[in-house]
């Protein structure tokens, strides 16, 4: 019997057939496993299940009642999913059945991101695979519900019908997106800029428009206040240097406003023309703000670095007249003489994620990293006392 212990979730492998010739043996082996468990959670893999009598299922109830823990069965069978239900096991334990695996072999890739890609499968249904260790099964199955959330309040937007396999990884697959990304049109359309940043912000101010319950959603700036904890945790940041970036952050009022977090053209896909959003997963409720902050991240800063054209196509010479035609439609003619100002703002928040990702990220050389840091450092702390609260202009 298999086990392999991730921070605090516990996973003990079921394999074979288990009934009264070894139920006695299944029933030891599994309470030793389990007596090594250091966190929380324990989840029972039946992957490799073929059966299991009531002599076994006595196992896994010995092992609940004596661990007294959150305990999950997944990837089970169907036939074994029917004992299960059969017996009231799904009643007591959170049994989840094997997911049907898929194959992109051969498929158009039509978009990619941080978390993952995304491939057609044929001319009505594309998947989006989820790549990377922090994107556990049980995180992909709460961004299917978080998906559903969001499409019920009216926001424009895709509900995964199935969680797949796609070899060693997870995909969510979604209906009706026949026209792709837009950052994959765009790349092969650059007349149209103008036309989708108008498109952008109107997608923009419907997603403002739209509000959620408090709690319904995470707070939007919780994503930074981790960050700097992260980072002062780690010693990037020192008390003095966190906490000032703290109340930063917490001065960006509260609103039940819904925010995206991550609004860029590989997230948004086209169908029949109109934009709708495929990737809510980092969704929140709080000030627009913080949406622009995002995007800025991206269309501007990314952009200068290449990262964008690596990864959606789209360059700086897209992504900049891009981001002039979104920022100036959302916020209104009336504004232009303040674009500048507006930028150097969004500029000053951004660098708090771009601080972050060159201290955590791999890529990034040893020798590099702590200048880089450092640098980053004295150019947002030079600024910090000119970045209002909330611009004049929201």
């Amino acid at each position: 019997m298999k086990k392999k212990q991730e921070g605090d979730r516990l996973t003990i492998c079921l394999d074979g057939r288990v009934d009264s010739t070894n139920a006695a043996d299944f029933e030891r082996e599994l309470l030793e496993a389990a007596a090594g468990a250091s966190g929380e959670d324990i989840i029972l893999d039946a992957e490799e299940l073929e059966y299991i009598s009531s002599a076994g299922l006595r196992g896994l109830m010995k092992l609940r009642k004596q661990t007294g823990r959150s305990m999950s069965i997944v990837n089970v069978s169907p036939d074994i999913y029917e004992i299960f239900d059969t017996t009231g096991f799904t009643d007591l334990f959170d049994v989840k059945k094997r997911l049907r695996s898929i194959s992109v072999e051969g498929c158009e890739k039509i978009g990619r991101g941080a978390n993952g890609e995304i491939y057609r499968l044929d001319p009505e249904t594309i998947v989006k695979v989820y790549t990377g260790v922090r994107n556990s099964p049980e995180k992909i199955a709460h961004n299917r519900e978080l998906s559903k959330k969001v499409f019920t309040h009216g926001i424009p937007s895709v509900i995964p019908f199935d969680m797949v396999k796609v070899g060693d990884d997870y995909g969510l697959v979604y209906e009706m997106l026949s026209g792709g990304s837009l950052a994959n049109h765009l790349s092969k359309h650059p007349e149209e800029i103008e036309l989708y940043g108008k498109k952008l912000a109107e997608l923009l101010r419907t997603l403002h428009e739209t509000t959620f319950e408090k709690g319904e959603l995470q707070d939007a700036r919780k994503p930074y206040l981790d960050d700097i904890e992260l980072l002062r945790n780690t010693g990037w940041y020192t008390d003095a240097e966190a906490d000032r970036l703290i109340t930063l952050v917490e001065g960006i009022p509260e609103r039940n406003t819904f925010i995206h977090q991550d609004f860029h053209p590989g997230n948004i896909m086209l169908m029949d023309g109109e934009l709708v959003l495929i990737d809510v997963d980092d969704s929140g409720i709080g000030h627009p703000m913080l949406d622009l902050m995002g995007m800025y991240q991206v269309y501007v800063a990314a952009a200068k670095t290449g990262w964008t054209k690596m990864m959606m196509g789209l360059g700086e010479e897209e992504f900049r007249p891009l981001w002039n035609t979104a920022l100036l439609e959302y916020l209104g003619k009336e504004h232009v003489d303040d674009i500048p100002e507006i930028n150097r703002v969004l500029q000053g928040y951004t660098r708090m994620k771009h601080i972050r990702g060159v201290a955590t990220s791999p890529q990034v050389p040893e020798e590099l990293r702590k200048p880089a840091v450092e640098r980053e450092k004295a150019e947002l702390f030079d600024v910090i006392d000119t970045l209002y609260p909330v611009p004049k202009w929201f």
